[in-house]
């Protein structure tokens, strides 16, 4: 998994009018080092073996045991002797991973070279590891390929960093199959390299940018074994590696073992005869649980608004933030619908369809929620005589956050979705003029989805109201620019916290963000093909 240029998490928590600011930081979930696991050990049937056998029995597993008590599900037999490949004191066939834990004497024993690579920051590879893949680098480049390191060695303190950033961007589940429990990951070595891309001239760094380029990886990797290196976590071995497929991380064991792995298509496992352990180690990191009283938001929209529409968070992460709300998607790929804990895309023509767990997310809010207060409401007949409706019930607590859900029967819902942009990104408001399609729903049964932000954070959000829809059967969607009640319940949810989720990428550090953008975001927000 490569250590991408890393989110940084800002915290605003807003307490009856006090506003405060904290950072928080962003490539796997929290796990225990020291949790128990679980290992294969063969026991001996027969009752008259002899103390020799015994002991012999015991030694050769010792050889290639990891710090687990036992694993019943075990197929793969520990060879009769442990493999090495031993070069000035070194062992390159060292193995690290869930419930393999580094050596404690590795890092007093291994030679270290630290360069600065293409990102102007510092990355640190065993020396030979090193030679190997400026070698590797040499000959790609002359094919038209060209790779940096983005991660070598790693340490303890910097895995537990990595695993909180990865929960925080991609959710828990991603973060389980992707980052190593610190103490366990082949990274602590330094002969694992993670590499990224330079494609036209620009970084390629993450993850769900790098798996699209596959006619490059293929390149890369069949030069790997020529200089020692194998792809470690590679597709369709998962259930051995326990890793998802990384085609950017590679493992350097020297070129007589690499050239066997790659000829034989063995894992580093199955070559060492080694079986990871099922249940993997539990790492709990300190991490601030989710405040419920708390709206937490995506980047901002007067960033969507100029025109950055790269997503920063994926579908999966937002759902651990809250279980109602309203955004979009990467490129601007439709509204966004957070409702019952469930994470829906109103397309173009205003269908419902659920969008994939990794889909990344440039601009959203959601909050926990909890029912404060209700109000009935029957007969409204347009938006403007529901915004006052609402706009009485909050000016005594006019200076909270507010998610507030619509349930009942609708006359009309005017709403409008769009088509996914492409880069070069324009201004919303101009990108909308062209991609903007609007449709009605007459006598619909559904949800409007609302947020209320206070005045003061017009920097940050649109100040007033802001509402998505979704009927009941979860068919139809979209933002709303119109609605007719018949009758409904409102649901309030008073959310005095606040935090938000910024992005440190330096395309974004570019924006203007004092920039007074009102017009664009008044036109992004109301502006009807019929005005």
């Amino acid at each position: 998994m490569t250590k991408k240029t890393l989110a940084l998490l800002t915290s605003l928590v807003l307490c009856f009018g006090t506003l405060m600011t904290g950072c928080a930081g962003s490539d796997s979930s929290s796990r225990q080092p020291d949790s128990s696991k679980t290992e294969s050990v063969s026991e001996s049937k027969a009752e008259e073996s002899s103390a020799a056998e015994s002991k012999a029995e015991e030694s050769k597993s010792a050889e290639s045991t990891p710090d687990t008590e036992s694993q019943a599900d075990s197929t793969a037999e520990a060879p009769a002797e442990k493999k090495t490949n031993i070069i000035d004191g070194t062992d390159y066939l060292t193995f690290v991973s869930h419930g393999y834990k580094l050596p404690d004497d590795w890092e007093e024993k291994t030679e270290m070279v630290t360069v600065m690579n293409g990102q102007e920051y510092e990355v640190t590879v065993e020396k030979r590891a090193y030679d190997a893949y400026l070698k590797l680098k040499a000959e790609l480049e002359k094919e038209g390929v060209f790779v940096d390191i983005d991660t070598g060695y790693r340490s303890v303190a910097e895995q537990v960093e990595l695993m909180v950033r990865y929960r925080e961007r991609y959710g828990t589940e991603y973060a389980k199959n992707t980052v190593a429990v610190p103490g366990y990951s082949e990274h602590h070595t330094g002969l694992a390299i993670d590499l990224y891309l330079i494609v036209d001239g620009e970084n390629v760094i993450y993850n769900e940018d790098l798996v699209k380029h596959t006619d490059i990886w293929a390149k890369i990797h069949e030069k790997l074994a020529k200089y020692g290196f194998i792809l470690h976590y590679a597709e369709g071995k998962e259930d051995i590696t326990k890793f998802s497929y990384e085609p950017w991380h590679i493992r350097y064991v020297g070129e007589e073992p690499a050239k066997e792995i790659t000829e034989k298509g063995l894992t580093l496992e199955e070559y060492l005869g080694i079986t990871v352990p099922l249940d993997k180690d539990v790492f709990e990191e300190p991490m601030e649980p989710v405040n419920t009283e708390t709206i937490y938001q995506v980047a901002m929209l007067q960033s969507l608004v100029q025109g950055f529409y790269d997503g920063i968070l994926s579908v999966d992460a937002l759902k651990e933030k809250g279980d109602t709300g309203l955004g979009t998607f990467d490129g601007v790929n439709g509204e966004m619908i957070v409702i019952d804990g469930e994470v829906y895309r109103a397309n173009a023509d205003g269908d419902i369809e659920k969008p994939a767990g990794d889909e990344m997310i440039p601009f959203s809010n959601v909050t926990f929620f909890d029912v404060d207060d209700t109000m009935a409401l029957k007969d409204v007949k347009d938006i403007g005589a529901l915004k006052k409706t609402l706009d009485e019930y909050v000016l005594p607590n006019k200076n909270m956050f507010y998610m507030v859900k619509i349930n009942g029967e609708f006359s009309s819902v005017k709403a409008r979705s769009e088509t996914k942009q492409v880069k070069p990104y324009k201004m919303l408001d101009k990108a909308l003029e062209e991609t903007q399609r609007e449709f009605e729903f007459k006598d619909i049964k559904g949800s409007l989805v609302a947020l209320y932000c206070p005045d003061y954070c017009s920097g940050l959000n649109t100040a007033g109201w802001h509402f998505h829809f979704i009927s009941e059967d979860r068919t139809k969607g979209g933002h709303v620019l119109g609605v007719s009640i018949k009758e409904a319940e409102a649901q309030f949810d008073k959310t005095p916290g606040f935090k938000m989720y910024m992005y440190d990428d330096d395309e974004f550090q570019k924006l203007d963000l004092a920039k007074n953008v009102d017009e664009a975001i008044k036109s992004a927000e109301t502006k009807s093909k019929d005005d």
